[in-house]
């Protein structure tokens, strides 16, 4: 094989597993899908680097919050000819406090929901009991999601993902008025977020800047960010920016990946007050690259943080084994 390839383009290993989405994964973005203002807090992206900026203060409380979904079993089936498809699936969400006052962090408000959901309208039944194995005489129940009117294979993920992320927002908000506080929910904000939650992406799918203040994400160091941008989205605007998670030792030229590797958006509503935001921006240089995640632990160092890392681990210690192994008991054939 010919040498010349590699020597003449500047490919990388990815070090994410394939098991997990990628973390570079851009579109082209659609100005109908979004208006992007990028002046909001600085019209000249090339200085902002190295401009000088006071140290914010920072929150005593960090909270990290997080989901799990798992689609147990997928159905396929309905009265007389009727196809319908439908989805035993199993949701864990729940968060990590961390009182940096006292040094503690800890697992908090974990819950468990198990549902069954289909597409095409079929009303689901009450409640299902699913006997568990080996002579328990615990039951595993399923509860009813409103159906959806699409009828495809796809929809099982998306009843599954939509009853996740509404458990997500009403764990948020259980946290929304602690004083001195500040809500880091992993994955993009919903429709509704509250004000206080910040909304934390690792994977870059649009791409939400153009040539000029995108050369500025290649320039990011570990700790620094891109000025903010707002976002005028479909559900709700947005602030958001880039900023280069990681540290000197953890980085993507010492380790000789993308120099794209390590960037990671933040999003905020846009109900937060412009000089608040620039605070909680300026605030994220210090602590996402204090919790960033190291390679040797977790395979999405360093954008997955160590306390989301920790609490996806305990979310699917509880969330128990997979359905599918005991549904004969209901007499349910896949």
């Amino acid at each position: 094989m010919s040498l010349d390839f590699w020597r003449e383009n500047n490919f990388r290993l990815e070090p994410w597993s394939t098991d997990y989405q990628p973390p570079i994964e851009i579109q082209e973005l659609s100005s109908s899908e979004s208006e992007v203002n990028h002046g909001v807090e600085e019209t000249n992206w090339s200085d902002f680097i190295s401009q000088k900026r006071v140290s914010p203060e920072l929150p005593q409380k960090l909270v990290f919050i997080d989901g799990r979904r798992r689609m147990d079993a997928a159905l396929v089936g309905g009265a007389g000819n009727t196809i319908n498809y439908g989805v035993f699936g199993t949701i864990a969400v729940g968060a990590v406090v961390v009182d940096r006052s006292k040094h503690t962090a800890k697992c908090d408000r974990i819950t468990i929901h198990r549902i069954l959901g289909f597409g095409g309208n079929q009303k689901a039944p009450e409640e299902t009991f699913i006997p568990c194995p080996l002579g328990s005489k615990t039951e595993l129940v399923y509860l009813p999601v409103k159906p959806h009117l699409d009828n495809k294979p796809e929809i099982r993920r998306k009843l599954v993902q939509t009853e996740m992320l509404k458990a997500e927002t009403i764990l948020v908000d259980s946290f929304a008025r602690e004083q001195n506080t500040l809500i880091v929910r992993d994955g993009p904000l919903s429709y509704n977020s509250s004000p206080s939650t910040l909304g934390y992406v690792k994977t870059m799918h649009k791409n939400y800047l153009d040539g000029k203040h995108a050369t500025l994400l290649w320039e990011l160091q570990p700790g620094e960010r891109t000025p903010i941008f707002g976002i005028q989205d479909k559900n709700q605007p947005l602030w958001s920016w880039y900023l280069k998670s990681g540290n000197s030792q953890i980085s993507s030229h010492k380790l000789g990946y993308h120099d794209l590797h390590g960037i990671v958006r933040l999003e905020l509503s846009s109900e937060v007050d412009l000089e608040e935001a620039k605070l909680i921006a300026d605030q994220t240089t210090y602590l996402i690259p204090e919790y960033s995640s190291h390679p040797y632990k977790d395979p999405r160092a360093p954008q997955n943080l160590i306390p989301v890392g920790a609490l996806e681990r305990e979310l699917g210690r509880r969330m128990g084994r997979r359905l599918q192994h005991f549904l004969g008991s209901i007499g349910v054939v896949l």
